[in-house]
């Protein structure tokens, strides 16, 4: 192979590199790159354990309500203590940003491995409509984020409204809760 080069005139040495050799070489490194990502590789949390990532985004949601709480009924007080307010508001826009993100295939509701029911309380149509999904929690990120900035309780309320207008319309769409049976 190396005997032909020389014999190429006229530049032809740099053409067939960058026409030939490159791509191939392109190309074999993109595919061994692919296949030794696609491994199964133990420690990956979609993989080896759905159980938990679904219950660390139940942590989480516990998370934010629990500031949420707090947040509205401090909203309710005559003289709300803003910057703690706000310190929360900023904690759940932290929170927000990254619960989407722990929704692997691998979490949809279904049966868990031992055969009982699946323990989330997430609806399928967050797969059907990932992006909707998405969307909805970088918004109510996004308003708490506001919130958090919020340079009057005024503007903090109005903030915080958006967020549970936020928070409520996606459960309604992306939760399925079971209603306790009448006693």
């Amino acid at each position: 192979m190396f005997r032909v080069l020389p014999t190429l005139r006229n530049g032809c040495v740099v053409a067939w590199l960058t026409t030939i050799i490159l791509p191939v070489l392109t190309v074999v490194n993109v595919g061994s790159l692919t296949a030794r990502g696609e491994d199964r590789v133990p420690g990956l949390t979609g993989t080896d354990r759905p159980d938990e990532v679904v219950q660390a985004r139940q942590l989480l949601m516990d998370g934010i309500e629990t500031e949420m709480g707090v947040i509205e009924l401090g909203l309710e007080g005559k003289a709300p203590d803003l910057g703690d307010l706000k310190a929360r508001a900023d904690r759940i826009s932290t929170l927000l940003t990254a619960f989407p993100h722990l929704f692997p295939p691998q979490t949809k509701p279904g049966v868990s491995d031992d055969g009982s029911p699946g323990i989330t309380t997430a609806t399928l149509a967050i797969w059907q409509n990932f992006d909707a999904f998405y969307d909805i929690a970088k918004g109510a990120a996004t308003a708490a984020y506001d919130a958090s900035q919020a340079g009057t309780a005024d503007q903090f309320r109005e903030h915080i409204k958006t967020l549970r207008g936020a928070c409520d319309g996606c459960h309604a769409q992306f939760m399925h809760v079971d209603t306790p049976a009448p006693p």
